[in-house]
């Protein structure tokens, strides 16, 4: 807020003309202000916005020019990772009150099924749906999720995630992208060994991403901690405990859960030590337990 309150200070007081006259004169008043004028851009750019605070946003926005404010700024609510984070228009509205908002509703990444998931996350959340449509262009139909409960021994986890990597890559004829997702860090590196081991016989690297690094071949599948898939894309994604993650995110477990589940193209797995979470034990019914019996 300090912060905020001196840029904006500062914008107010550069934008007199007898105060930018005066400002590279050494012996001048106002050259305590050159700083903050050497720290303005053209163009402020902001991605993921959500995930920062109102009041970030809004030191951002102060950071354009005076004279030509430009600031753009993109995000989901819905996909807002952060606790800080702004949540709604009417907070990105008190970060910048020149804005316009646009809303886009066309979704370009997932099959009908997943689209509609993603759709029911956010709705049980009580996120903001904004009606994401498909392309006409695109392909519909794809697969429902599928789940697998009372997986509290990482063998059986290994077994089952190895037998859904062997439907994908007897529907699809190769082994697409597939990214494996955990409530946490530390697990990356044990979950990518396990898994390995049951799937050395099939040929099938997996790869450790610590820290959400993007390592590794199109073709291996990648391990990651929940908490770094922004931005990344896969064919098929699955989520490990998912009701641990419930426990290590419960007030930001629906918008993980929304944020995985929107980086699947066309397959979305779930394992879950116990039962489904009761946050989203509603969604049950559209899970299935396997493709190939969709």
């Amino acid at each position: 807020m300090m912060l905020l309150s001196i840029l904006r200070g500062a914008r107010s007081l550069l934008s007199s003309r007898d105060v930018q006259r005066d400002l590279n004169s050494n012996s001048s008043f106002w050259a305590v202000l050159q700083p903050v004028q050497e720290s303005f851009r053209n163009q402020i750019f902001v991605d993921e916005a959500t995930d920062f605070s109102p009041v970030q946003l809004a030191c951002m926005s102060a950071l354009s020019l005076p004279a030509m404010p430009s600031f753009f700024a993109c995000g989901d609510f819905n996909q807002r990772l952060s606790s800080w984070g702004t949540r709604s228009v009417t907070e990105v509205e008190w970060a910048d009150s020149r804005i316009g908002i646009e809303r886009v509703t066309v979704g370009y990444r997932q099959s009908r099924e997943l689209n509609e998931f993603a759709r029911e996350i956010v709705r049980i959340g009580g996120g903001a749906d904004y009606d994401v449509v498909l392309p006409e262009h695109a392909i519909r139909d794809g697969f429902p999720p599928v789940l697998a409960e009372n997986m509290c021994n990482d063998p059986d986890v290994g077994i089952w995630l190895a037998d859904r990597v062997t439907e994908i890559e007897r529907s699809v004829g190769q082994l697409p992208s597939i990214a494996i997702l955990v409530p946490e860090e530390e697990q990356v590196r044990s979950v990518a060994k396990a898994l390995q081991e049951t799937l050395a016989e099939q040929n099938i690297n997996v790869v450790a991403c610590p820290d959400g690094q993007v390592i590794g071949q199109d073709n291996d599948i990648r391990v990651f901690d929940v908490q770094h898939i922004k931005g990344l894309e896969f064919e098929a994604v699955f989520f490990k405990d998912v009701d641990h993650l419930a426990e290590v995110y419960p007030d930001l477990f629906d918008k993980f859960l929304y944020v995985g589940a929107t980086r699947a193209a066309t397959y979305l797995g779930l394992t879950c030590s116990g039962s489904l979470p009761p946050a989203i034990s509603k969604l049950r019914p559209m899970f299935s337990k396997e493709w190939s019996g969709k």
